[in-house]
């Protein structure tokens, strides 16, 4: 017998707490006794470890990975087109083709009113 498939349909073989081996498809059972050792698994394997979910952190952990997702800005002295805030944060993206020039996006902290300038 060559663990851990049946004997009689080739299908996988299932063992239950008292060491029946039985197989689902044909019904075929025996018991672990009649394995020699050689031919039953030697290795255990154990799954990594699951990452925790974020409703199961404690409210100190939830609001610091809430506080990292946050994009963080560069600061300009440029007032806010809006409230006249000294300072706002701007991000930069190519929207279009690669030899024009980038587009700043600028947002205010204050009033968080955003406006775009094509570089």
């Amino acid at each position: 017998m060559v663990w851990p498939f049946c004997p009689k349909c080739h299908n996988t073989l299932s063992v239950d707490g008292t060491g029946t081996v039985r197989c689902a498809i044909c019904n075929h059972t025996t018991n672990l006794s009649t394995y020699s050792a050689a031919s039953l698994p030697s290795r255990t394997t154990t799954s990594a470890d699951r990452p925790v979910p974020l409703w199961a952190k404690s409210d100190e952990e939830q609001a610091a990975l809430r506080n990292l997702g946050e994009p963080k800005r560069m600061v300009v002295e440029e007032p806010c087109l809006k409230c006249g805030a000294p300072e706002v944060g701007f991000y930069t993206v190519q929207l279009r083709s690669v030899d024009e020039g980038q587009t700043v996006f600028y947002e205010c902290p204050k009033c968080s009113y955003t406006w775009s300038v094509n570089n």
